[in-house]
């Protein structure tokens, strides 16, 4: 979540070898004063069920959901009203437009967000609950969205959990929705030296497990060189995995407090990354054996939040470069998507190749939901003296 364009967090990244413990700085997040005036075209909103706190969700596939209470971009609307600038409303003809650039459509009885239209299909007229038509509509306040069919939006309703639908025309409890506004986070990149001090709160959080104070000359089991930290716009969670001081690969989930919600071992191999999932309900970590233990695998581990239980743990396994004796002191050697779990590193070639005894590298593809490794769309490159290791996803496409 760390980019140009927003500045959710820090990582300061502390190297002291006498230390015990790591202490993890945590950075908090600095919000833009907001005015509790009225809501305006182009404001960024959440729409909140107020029964289950749950938000209107949509998904990079076009589906829209309230499943979650989460305050991540996937929640996040951009409201158009369809006479451009100004205060919203009540009696405003209004259009939603999310994340991926598609806008909330009512088709039928459906609510989804798959295409780009600026048609009746996209448009709603906005209700304040107790008011009057030219009433201003202030974050926080409780609305109606009459569409197209003339039938009234219903998020997470008792009797369809989770689903986002225009049935009926009610002006009932499972009709209503809070319009929250999103609290706009400084750009890093409008920010000086002298500015973000100011921004920011930090917090040493204690780590439950202790960490050798012996760094391995060439990264070996019980190394102080890696930590991998993994934070989510989806969720307040976040977590850090790290080779404790009996080399055992610990998971640690913090709450939105910072404070330790569950730890976990995962195994006894050298970590080597960890990212959380794109709904934030799995963290993937990466576990190396190479450097960790001679002559056993490297393995993928897919884990449930905010449980930590293992889902599944799957080898790397590849004819052509084996990890079991050697891999890279590297970082982010994983991308995570909806589906598929890509590592790309490096090896050695195993006996029988062209370029046997010699670094190689692979890329490998694994299914998200079954850990099944996808032979088709994986790669052993096998160039020897190329130490491969970084792959990343556009989070755009």
């Amino acid at each position: 979540p760390f980019s140009a364009q927003t500045c959710p967090l820090v990582r300061p990244h502390t190297r002291t070898p006498m230390m015990r413990c790591w202490l993890l700085a945590i950075a908090g997040t600095a919000r833009a004063a907001l005015a509790a005036a009225a809501l305006a075209h182009e404001d960024v909103v959440y729409l909140t069920a107020p029964r289950s706190q749950h938000r209107v969700t949509a998904q990079s596939d076009g589906s829209v959901h309230a499943k979650w209470k989460h305050q991540g971009s996937w929640q996040r609307f951009a409201l158009e009203r369809r006479e451009g600038p100004g205060q919203l409303r009540s009696g405003d003809v209004v259009l939603f437009r999310a994340w991926t650039g598609k806008r909330l459509t009512v088709q039928g009885t459906d609510v989804h967000a798959k295409w780009s239209h600026e048609g009746s299909w996209q448009s709603f007229v906005v209700e304040l609950k107790g008011g009057e038509v030219g009433d201003a509509v202030a974050p926080g306040s409780t609305i109606f969205l009459k569409a197209h069919t003339g039938k009234r939006v219903d998020a997470d309703a008792p009797d369809s959990p989770g689903m986002v639908q225009a049935r009926w025309s009610h002006h009932g409890g499972w009709q209503e929705l809070v319009l929250e506004r999103h609290s706009v986070l400084p750009r890093c990149a409008d920010l000086t030296a002298e500015q973000i001090p100011d921004l920011l709160t930090v917090t040493a959080v204690p780590l439950p497990a202790a960490i050798s104070a012996a760094c391995g000359g060439s990264g070996v089991k019980t190394s102080c060189r890696h930590g991998f930290y993994a934070a989510s716009p989806q969720s307040d969670s976040h977590a850090l995995l790290y080779n404790d001081a009996e080399g055992r690969a610990m998971v640690v989930l913090f709450d939105g407090e910072d404070a330790v919600a569950q730890s976990k071992e995962i195994g006894t191999e050298e970590v080597r990354g960890l990212q959380f999932d794109p709904s934030a309900r799995h963290l993937v970590a990466l576990v190396s054996g190479g450097t960790g233990i001679q002559n056993s695998p490297s393995y993928f581990v897919k884990v449930h939040v905010p449980s930590l239980a293992i889902v599944w743990r799957k080898p790397v396994e590849s004819p052509v470069v084996g990890m079991e004796k050697w891999t890279p002191d590297n970082a982010d050697a994983i991308a995570v998507s909806e589906d598929r779990y890509v590592l790309h590193s490096a090896g050695v070639c195993r006996e029988g190749t062209w370029c046997e005894g010699r670094q190689g590298d692979l890329i490998q593809v694994l299914n998200a939901t079954t850990g099944e490794r996808l032979d088709e769309e994986g790669k052993d490159f096998s160039a020897a003296r190329s130490c491969k290791q970084m792959v990343a996803y556009n989070p755009l496409s």
